[in-house]
């Protein structure tokens, strides 16, 4: 394991190479904001090197994202100027005292928490989980709408989806019981990320175990789809995507 460095706007960008036994060179950006390279003995540095500057963009925008989000998981209050996450974005949040209806609206890019008391986190928090779970339900049912045509012609019906807050997974699901169940938190990725959790989940009804055919399978309906992955796992390293 040795660290390197590469230059970009005056500023030194420090990643760390890891020689295993590997097919691939495999770059990722870690939540902590270090970036790690894997790769074969026989894949000389200088190849490593300008897959980094060629990659500059990305990983920059992901450390970003990632100092982001340590920021806002740090010190979230739900207070005027705090930025709340929604389909892979970063909105502020203006809180308003009223003595009416506790809401949580979002328009024209902005966030607006209605409450009667803005000294009450509690609360606050529950308004903004049920706004997310509102929003989880229309996001999923439109997603399951664009994809399930996907596999529909291989005699996969249409499931019922479930949407829960999960630590560990972003999906997983029941083929004996014809559901899908979502994490909660995907209404905080992009769409696209959506829609490759649940062609993921649509596609082990056709092949249940994580193997050549299902990723097979996979890459002839979603070409991209490991992009999407990779992008999800911008939103957290520690879900991941499991069959039920």
């Amino acid at each position: 394991m040795t660290e390197h460095y590469v230059t970009h706007q005056g500023k030194n960008i420090a990643f760390t190479v890891v020689r295993k036994k590997v097919k691939n060179v495999n770059l990722r950006v870690c939540p902590d904001s270090t970036v790690v390279i894997s790769a074969n003995k026989k894949v000389p540095y200088s190849y490593i090197e300008q897959l980094v500057k060629d990659k500059l963009p990305w990983i920059i925008k992901t450390m970003d994202h990632f100092e982001t989000k340590r920021s806002i998981k740090g010190n979230r209050k739900y207070i005027t100027g705090e930025i709340i996450e929604y389909l892979g974005s970063y909105y502020p949040l203006k809180v308003i005292e009223v003595p009416g209806r506790e809401e949580v609206i979002f328009d024209s890019g902005d966030f607006f928490l209605f409450v009667r008391d803005d000294n009450d986190p509690v609360l606050k928090e529950q308004l903004f989980a049920q706004w997310y779970k509102d929003q989880a339900k229309a996001l999923f049912d439109r997603s399951l709408e664009r994809m399930h045509p996907l596999v529909a012609g291989d005699g996969i019906e249409k499931p019922s989806i479930t949407i829960r807050t999960m630590k560990t997974r972003w999906g997983s699901c029941s083929w004996s019981r014809q559901k899908i169940t979502l994490n909660t938190e995907l209404v905080k990725t992009p769409p696209e990320c959506i829609d490759y959790v649940l062609l993921h989940e649509l596609a082990h009804f056709k092949y249940h175990k994580h193997d050549a055919s299902f990723y097979s399978y996979l890459a002839g309906l979603m070409p991209d789809w490991k992009e999407r992955k990779q992008s999800l796992k911008s939103f957290s390293a520690n879900l991941s995507l499991c069959r039920g």
